[in-house]
């Protein structure tokens, strides 16, 4: 989380000194230059200044909707700040600029505790019934809860904790908190699909981890319907 910290620290003040300069260039005193018309045009266009686009996180999003999830992402680390000993009950994992560091950490916990090789362990996941995060009392007793993520091309079932075909018109599903704990060699459980998550919705680059959902039908069925999260 520190990491986190230092990471959103600079994109608040890169996007601080950026509009502070454009702030002079529109009272004139301060010449305007490429990179302030830059920023001034991706405001008008509801875009993200790639000022600022280069030191934050991965996203599609237009600037409005850019800066909800920047101000979401900021309270998230301001409770953590409050109590910094303490790690969350659940963690916003595609709040993060650096997801992957904090799935690595959760490994890193159980290899140090059992002598293990941290090159041979996976994140395996179990999906609780809580929708809310705030309905989870108590830290996991092995791993990490999360939230946040959501199913592309599929739903998931919360009565039967199944993976299933998504309804008319449904575009997305909303995951369950979800329990991330290690898991020692490859993951090869029949009757699961290790769906691919990423932080936005282009593939390939952004890939985080594989989520292991549980599923009646072949996993073959997921792969060709490019169910992902």
């Amino acid at each position: 989380f520190l990491q986190e910290c230092e990471r959103l620290n600079v994109l608040l003040d890169t996007m601080t000194r950026t509009l502070q300069e454009l702030d002079l260039g529109f009272r004139g005193e301060l010449t305007m230059s490429e990179s302030m018309e830059a920023v001034q045009s991706a405001l008008f266009m509801d875009q993200v200044p790639q000022a600022w686009f280069k030191v934050a996180f991965p996203s599609m999003r237009g600037l409005s909707l850019w800066l909800q999830s920047l101000s979401q992402r900021v309270a998230q680390l301001q409770e953590w700040t409050g109590a910094p000993s303490d790690i969350p009950l659940v963690t916003w994992l595609s709040g993060l600029f650096n997801p992957q560091s904090f799935l690595t950490a959760i490994m890193q916990v159980t290899a140090q505790a059992q002598a293990l090789e941290l090159d041979k362990l996976t994140i395996q996941t179990e999906v609780t019934k809580k929708m809310d995060p705030a309905d989870i009392s108590a830290p996991s007793r092995e791993g990490a809860y999360i939230h946040g993520l959501a199913l592309e091309g599929a739903r998931w079932n919360q009565g039967n904790s199944l993976l299933e075909s998504s309804q008319p018109r449904e575009m997305n599903c909303e995951m369950p908190v979800i329990n991330c704990r290690t898991a020692v060699g490859l993951r090869t459980d029949h009757g699961v699909y290790l769906c691919p998550c990423y932080m936005t919705q282009q593939r390939g680059p952004t890939y985080v981890f594989s989520a292991d959902l549980k599923t009646k039908a072949p996993p073959a069925k997921w792969v060709l319907a490019g169910v992902r999260s």
